[in-house]
């Protein structure tokens, strides 16, 4: 039996106070010299930074790798700067990527082939997983943009790929166990354990509800 489909998409928390006292002046000296660091990347200021990840759920918004396990993660523009100078301290615009997937997007801004936008769309309803690797559904032009952008349709991501695959081997020797204690106070305690590795919060918690489901395992498949 399936469950509720569950989509992948994030609230924006209250802006910080400093961010609040200060975007408008932080931005006037930006844009009076740009290449200057100092005023260029006050957005790292660590109440931001901070907040940023909680509401990411310490996660990169794209890939759901967890944010301290190969990188501290970078404050992305979701309009590039590039496009949009304006925006650059503006705190709807912006949220956390990890390095890798920060790199590829980059400055790619498109009116007609957009990104994928973690806090307005349903990213869950529009992807698919494969195992380690994502794709789109049919005529979801925004996830197979944002997807072949971020290499995530293939093994160019080889780090990526492993680490996803070692949490799928994960799951299935969780589920043999929950399968060979089937009925005992400690099967119940596995069960729980593993409906937890799809709550949102986890690392790659879309594509383990994905395994899960196709194991037939959704009762209790946490939503977000």
């Amino acid at each position: 039996m399936r469950g509720k489909e569950k989509v992948r998409k994030l609230a924006k928390l209250p802006i910080p106070e400093v961010l609040d006292a200060n975007h408008i002046q932080w931005l006037e000296q930006f844009l009076i010299d740009v290449t200057n660091k100092t005023n260029r990347y006050r957005y790292r200021h660590p109440d931001i930074k901070g907040c940023l990840v909680d509401e990411t759920k310490n996660k990169c918004v794209y890939c759901e790798s967890k944010i301290g396990h190969n990188t501290p993660g970078d404050v992305e523009h979701m309009v590039p700067t590039a496009i949009n100078p304006n925006l650059h301290f503006i705190w709807i615009n912006l949220t956390i990527a990890c390095t890798e997937c920060n790199r590829r997007k980059n400055a790619y801004y498109s009116a007609e082939l957009p990104f994928l936008d973690p806090y307005t769309d349903d990213i869950e309803d529009q992807i698919e997983h494969h195992g380690p690797i994502v794709g789109w559904k049919p005529n979801e032009t925004a996830a197979e943009t944002s997807i072949r952008i971020l290499e995530l349709e293939g093994h160019t991501r080889i780090e990526l790929v492993m680490r996803k695959i070692e949490k799928i081997e994960e799951i299935n020797n969780l589920v043999g166990r929950v399968m060979h204690e089937a009925g005992s106070p400690l099967g119940q305690v596995l069960s729980a354990s593993l409906l937890r590795k799809a709550d949102p919060s986890e690392e790659y918690s879309g594509m383990v509800k994905s395994v899960l489901e196709r194991l037939g395992i959704t009762n209790a498949i946490p939503e977000d």
